[in-house]
């Protein structure tokens, strides 16, 4: 090589990807989406049943803190329309209202939850099945402890209301 003289290099640059390397990305996302999938519906599915326990429950305290405050019978009772109880409804994810009865027995509706979103079920044992009510000293009369499942896929919690009206919740 005499001094003075460049050496020009004429070497192809490659830039980008090639087919076969994104087409080998493709497969070990695809691989890895559907390992996920599955455990994304169940967390899903766990979230639902929460919110659905945690809207059932704040109601539940909401109304015994109303009876207390207010020295009122008030109830918590299935419904479909927001407007009146409904026995008929197939289980609480419908919806529920809380209201209470005033001297002339007219309902004054305190608050209406529009039920469960997604596809959880919440189904009452004979004493909570339709409705509880809670009287002036926060206990509920008649009853010994109610229970109200509810469930969405494989996940499944239980609220248990005492008869001294406090709620609790176990996950099964």
């Amino acid at each position: 090589m005499v001094s003075g003289e460049r050496f020009v290099c004429f070497c192809r640059r490659d830039r980008g990807f090639t087919l076969v390397e994104v087409l080998t990305v493709l497969v070990i996302m695809g691989i890895l989406t559907t390992i996920a999938i599955p455990a994304f519906r169940g967390m899903a599915q766990g979230s639902q049943v929460t919110s659905a326990v945690n809207d059932l429950v704040s109601s539940f305290n909401y109304a015994r803190n109303e009876a207390i405050t207010r020295g009122a019978l008030v109830t918590v009772c299935k419904s479909n329309d927001a407007q009146s109880c409904d026995t008929s409804a197939t289980g609480w994810q419908q919806g529920w209202i809380v209201y209470l009865l005033d001297d002339v027995d007219d309902m004054q509706i305190l608050r209406v939850y529009g039920g469960a979103e997604g596809p959880v079920v919440m189904e009452g044992n004979f004493h909570v099945r339709n409705r509880l009510r809670y009287e002036a000293s926060g206990f509920m009369p008649g009853v010994s402890n109610g229970t109200i499942t509810a469930r969405s896929g494989d996940r499944q919690v239980n609220i248990i209301i005492s008869n001294t009206g406090r709620v609790r919740t176990q996950k099964m």
